[in-house]
């Protein structure tokens, strides 16, 4: 049986997603525990995967771990510390959480004296297939990558940035998101951030704090069920935004 499982964490409670040695780790909280329950054997055995690897600092809500397994799962996994369950599928052997429709990302800011506008104008500029070597922590990936949306919203004094795309590179929202405020705040207009993505210069906008980061949620062409519970407590404001938005979609 190959389960898939939507979770959410608050990133500043992990060091990352990934697994790291000697450091507490989504991925590796989870293991740990699916392991010392029987649940499997070993993260080969079970094709354990995953639709995103967040850095250190960003949440989720719609992240989505697969693998096979034996017995309840689901049981074990609400039973951790930190990590929610949001809802899960069954699927096929041959199902990998990264093989998704799109992924949609929101970054969250703090008006402090914003030209909105201009904000907007930026962020805007990131939509479409670009080259974003200027934009990302580079490996041996290929650097083109397509952004089929960036919306912008503001209620109240929050700012909301929301990018929507099957993939994105190491780094790349939170370096968009560090050019984005730059000209909201007018240190820079759209011509710089053009010759980045038309790779005409290379300009250090420097990267954007990963606490205001949340994967909202990860798509594909079936539903989950959906497992949210009353009980789950969430002091960030962020992320109680987040939750709110998942519980009346």
């Amino acid at each position: 049986m190959r389960i898939a499982v939507k979770i959410g964490y608050d990133g500043s409670k992990f060091y990352g997603f990934a697994m790291q040695p000697n450091k507490r780790t989504v991925e590796g909280e989870i293991l740990k525990i699916l392991k010392k329950t029987k649940i499997i054997r070993d993260r080969k055995q079970a094709k354990f995967q995953y639709a995103a690897r967040t850095d250190r600092g960003v949440s989720a809500i719609g992240n989505v771990i697969a693998f096979n397994c034996k017995g309840n799962a689901l049981k074990v996994l609400q039973g951790m510390k930190d990590v929610w369950i949001m809802g899960y599928a069954y699927v096929n052997e041959d199902f990998n959480p990264r093989h998704c429709l799109y992924k949609i990302y929101r970054y969250y800011l703090y008006d402090d004296g914003f030209d909105v506008k201009k904000l907007k104008e930026a962020a805007t500029l990131f939509e479409g297939e670009h080259d974003f070597s200027y934009f990302a922590r580079i490996d041996s990936r290929n650097p083109v990558r397509r952004i089929d949306r960036v919306s912008v919203t503001k209620k109240g004094r929050i700012i909301k940035v929301d990018f929507v795309g099957k993939s994105f590179l190491w780094n790349q929202i939170r370096r968009m998101m560090a050019a984005v405020i730059k000209a909201g705040k007018e240190d820079i207009g759209k011509e710089e951030i053009m010759d980045c993505l038309n790779k005409k210069r290379r300009i250090n906008f420097g990267i954007a704090p990963a606490e205001n980061l949340v994967l909202l949620d990860t798509k594909y062409d079936f539903e989950f069920y959906p497992l949210l519970t009353e009980e789950i407590f969430i002091k960030k404001e962020f992320l109680t935004d987040a939750l709110s938005m998942y519980r009346n979609k």
